[in-house]
């Protein structure tokens, strides 16, 4: 005989799942074998107070079990139905759907705590359909299907759904439409605005092409620096200040023969120095 606790949740093969919310703790055994076969205790332990629990009893047989389901645990929304398929092989016992902590249901009564339930029994095909329609949020919790002394439990789940999940959805996408539009409104600015800029920019640079281009006919006179006379309104620069002297010095030619001597002008020494002077540009 296993004995495990919350306080060990997880030892071999054996599981224990507390779920306070619903007041349920959940006790898995895998890989059963027919040693499994035994009667357990499933019991709480209270503080100043007796423990209460219940006793199971666990037949593990070959071949198909006794009382299955397909799932055993359900997810639906708010507004919507969940179908449970309960086979159950050769036993021919009453069939009957049930809420822990409530009552039961019957393929005759049709109702569970007020709920409207729908029970289908086939036996051809020995497994029994029970429907629940119109869920709430108070549906949640863990039934099980009964065939006679046979048990499998069920947990169903009903979350938030319906039209405010359709509203929900609705309303984000209107966020993501909105946040587009924003982005390419600002991208539509940006580029405007730099192509603007650039306009400007070429504009000015043309502008300012024009106003440094000089005349053509002065830019000749300053480009040489040499202009003949003093321009208009500039005062004459002091003798020496802007002008450089050179001087070449001539040498002197030999007379040819000696003939020449007698008839030939006597060179001026003078005359061998050519001065020549350079204006130069006065620069402000």
């Amino acid at each position: 005989m296993y004995s495990h606790s919350t306080d060990f949740p997880q030892e071999g093969k054996v599981s224990v799942r507390d779920d306070p919310d619903q007041r349920i703790f959940t006790v898995t055994i895998n890989n059963l074998t027919a040693e499994d076969s035994d009667r357990y205790w499933c019991g709480v332990k209270r503080s100043g107070a007796s423990d209460v629990g219940d006793r199971v009893n666990l037949s593990v047989t070959d071949g198909p079990p006794g009382l299955s389901v397909d799932k055993q645990e359900v997810m639906r929304v708010e507004g919507g139905s969940v179908s449970v398929q309960c086979r159950y092989g050769n036993n021919n016992k009453p069939k009957t759907w049930c809420k822990i902590g409530g009552s039961c249901a019957s393929e005759k009564s049709g109702g569970l705590d007020g709920r409207p339930v729908l029970i289908r029994d086939d036996t051809e095909n020995k497994v029994f359909s029970v429907t629940m329609s119109g869920l709430e949020r108070k549906d949640t919790g863990w039934y099980w299907c009964a065939a006679g002394n046979l048990q499998i439990p069920v947990h169903i789940t009903v979350k938030q759904g319906g039209d405010n999940e359709k509203r929900s959805s609705l309303v984000q996408l209107a966020l993501y439409v909105g946040l587009s539009l924003l982005v390419l409104l600002l991208v539509i600015i940006i580029t405007w605005k730099v192509r603007d800029k650039h306009k400007k920019n070429v504009a000015g640079g043309q502008n300012l092409g024009r106003t440094l281009n000089p005349d053509p006919e002065y830019a000749v006179i300053d480009r040489t620096g040499i202009s003949e006379g003093d321009p208009p309104g500039q005062t004459p620069e002091e003798p020496g200040a802007d002008v450089t002297y050179s001087s070449i010095v001539l040498p002197v030619l030999e007379q040819v023969s000696s003939g020449c001597s007698s008839h030939c002008p006597a060179v001026n020494p003078a005359s061998d120095v050519i001065y020549s002077s350079v204006t130069l540009k006065h620069r402000e």
